[in-house]
């Protein structure tokens, strides 16, 4: 079984800051996260740092990336960069893009980390290895507060319409809650 979520991202109209937008978007957040693990509900704190937002123009060629040679292809696209981290208990992860999307007075976030985010100790079978991202998406409200999901083995395809589609593995996903903005 394996659940598929359509991500907000459309590469072709990739997500941009306005320079008029009056408040900067948020850089650092914590939170908890609630995993789905094949041994229950697993909760631990979550920490995101943003050190650089991903420009327009990289994801549009990370897109093609992406729709020409599939996951592995912007994985290998993907090697080296480190745009923040996540960090899941005592764990951290390396993140490769930090997009944000204004909202109104609000902002919508994603972190991809270019490999899996282990919220647990049980080896996943050999299928898992077609799922090699990690991905939290979550909006903040003005004050920076708000909640999000955390895909910790996902793959990641372009629909018809040229949207992101995220493909979490055997339903191993979770959410994000109590996200607050650090700084």
């Amino acid at each position: 079984m394996r659940g598929l979520t359509r991500l907000f991202l459309a590469f072709p109209l990739i997500l941009q800051v306005p320079a008029a937008f009056a408040s900067e978007p948020g850089r650092e957040f914590s939170g908890e996260a609630v995993v789905n693990t094949r041994q229950g509900r697993s909760r631990m704190l979550l920490t995101l740092v943003a050190n650089r937002f991903t420009p327009a123009e990289e994801l549009q060629s990370l897109a093609t990336v992406l729709e020409n040679g599939g996951q592995f292809a912007l994985m290998a696209a993907l090697e080296g960069r480190r745009d923040g981290q996540l960090r899941l208990g005592a764990t951290t992860f390396p993140v490769a893009l930090v997009v944000v999307e204004p909202l109104g007075r609000d902002y919508r976030y994603l972190f991809l980390t270019p490999r899996r985010i282990r919220a647990e100790e049980e080896i996943l079978e050999e299928d898992s290895r077609n799922y090699p991202f990690g991905i939290a998406v979550f909006e903040v409200d003005r004050f920076g507060r708000g909640e999000g999901r955390l895909h910790v083995a996902a793959a990641l395809r372009i629909d018809a319409d040229g949207r992101v589609e995220v493909e979490d593995y055997n339903g191993v996903d979770g959410t994000i809650e109590n996200i607050k903005q650090v700084r």
